[in-house]
């Protein structure tokens, strides 16, 4: 295929949207991108939501897409749907958003707060607060994991980390969710209401914090000095980044996580038997479940792709579940399994931009699992099952299963 031919869509007839946040309620859209990765790897479609843009559904153009900010830049954007003025205000002063000098002085602020030793401090609260939502979960009746344990466990994380009171945490957390929310009742309206109450909300923080600073990230913002110290608008723009980055995917890799054990059964019985296993299973959980849907560039100038020449200014759109189920990758990509070595996921983005809540999320799903081995014995799917309809997140609005307790299991890990 020439650089010209693949500017055309190559999508058979029929093919769900994917620009559609409904095609991921009820369409097979991993059927679409395993026949995309064969057959355009890199194609150019227009939209009627969004117009023309670059679909990558393959690991390696993905990869390449993100390891070069010098082609494909993110201070125009990082999804589809965001609005350009909002992007335009934030590009520079908002880490998803910034490039070069302007990201490294930013991801410097921030990087102490995300270092191994400052996050494992955090460990023992969140593995009382498990140990506690757990032991009320786990009685063997069905329950539905979203709303009672996924939505809450990086709330109590992020927030805490933020210095936000916990009797703001819900309030917060709502208004992060509504932000997002592509569902058939929300509007643009209410979702730009719900993202400036965010950024009123951390305004006022801001005002109580600077005389009355606590042993949190926006007070240690606030504090740093020199030349390279934030502004308060960037200060605003980071902390709504942060919620909206943590309390989004993290939430629908917890979710995904009891998904895959209820669904492998064979692979919950081997964690309990080796839970040495958790580390590699975190990093299975996260290819497998694929909580960002996608992640956007734009080329800063003429550049191929494969086999693809991409334009200067157009933009570059990377499915990464379906890279994360790239066959020419992953052997079994549809398998979910704890032991996989390798595991070049890009769940976690890549380049400059890797996430900078890495080893947060990290901790969240190790710390979930361990204590889901200390609690629950097996894992049974109820059947009830409702994702999420989004362009962005890719996740579960509900999920009910039921949590066998491990104290009525003789030799479990929980106890007799």
């Amino acid at each position: 295929m020439n650089g010209e031919a693949s500017r055309c869509p190559a999508l058979a007839a029929g093919d769900p949207d994917l620009t559609d946040p409904a095609t991921y309620r009820d369409a097979d859209y991993f059927a679409q991108w395993r026949r995309a990765r064969r057959e355009h790897p890199v194609v150019r479609l227009d939209s009627p939501r969004f117009g023309a843009f670059w679909s990558v559904t393959a690991h390696a153009a993905a990869r390449e897409v993100l390891e070069r900010p010098e082609s494909f830049t993110s201070t125009r954007g990082m999804r589809l749907g965001g609005e350009a003025g909002a992007v335009s205000a934030a590009s520079g002063g908002m880490l998803v958003v910034s490039d070069g000098p302007a990201h490294a002085r930013l991801r410097s602020a921030h990087a102490p707060w995300f270092a191994g030793r400052a996050v494992a401090r955090l460990k023992d609260t969140l593995r009382s607060r498990l140990d506690a939502k757990l032991a009320e979960l786990a009685d063997g009746t069905p329950v539905d994991v979203v709303a009672r344990l996924s939505r809450s466990l990086p709330t109590w994380l992020v927030c805490g980390m933020l210095g936000v009171p916990e009797e703001d945490w819900e309030e917060l957390a709502a208004l992060a969710a509504a932000a997002f929310d592509e569902t058939e009742t929300s509007t643009a309206a209410a979702r730009r209401a719900a993202s400036a109450g965010v950024f009123a909300y951390f305004a006022e923080l801001l005002d109580r914090r600077r005389p009355d600073p606590g042993d949190d990230l926006v007070s240690a913002l606030l504090q740093q000095s020199g030349a390279d110290r934030l502004t308060d608008e960037e200060i605003l723009l980071n902390c709504d980044g942060l919620v909206n980055g943590g309390l989004g995917t993290t939430r629908h890799a917890v979710s995904g996580a009891v998904l895959a054990f209820a669904a492998h059964p064979r692979e919950w019985r081997r964690l309990r038997a080796d839970p040495r296993s958790v580390p590699t299973a975190v990093e299975e959980i996260l290819r497998w479940a694929s909580p960002p849907l996608h992640m956007m560039r734009t080329a800063t100038e003429d550049v191929r792709l494969g086999d693809a020449l991409i334009r200067a200014g157009e933009r570059v759109v990377l499915w990464i579940p379906s890279c994360n189920r790239d066959e020419s990758v992953f052997a079994e990509p549809d398998a979910f399994r704890i032991d996989r070595r390798p595991n070049p996921h890009l769940s976690l983005g890549g380049g400059p931009h890797y996430c900078i809540g890495a080893s947060l999320a990290r901790l969240e799903l190790r710390t979930l699992l361990e204590a889901l081995l200390t609690h629950v014995a097996r894992i049974e799917f109820d059947g009830t099952l409702v994702r999420t309809p989004s362009t962005f997140l890719h996740g579960l609005d509900r999920l009910e299963v039921t949590l066998m307790p491990a104290a009525a299991v003789p030799g479990s890990p929980g106890g007799e």
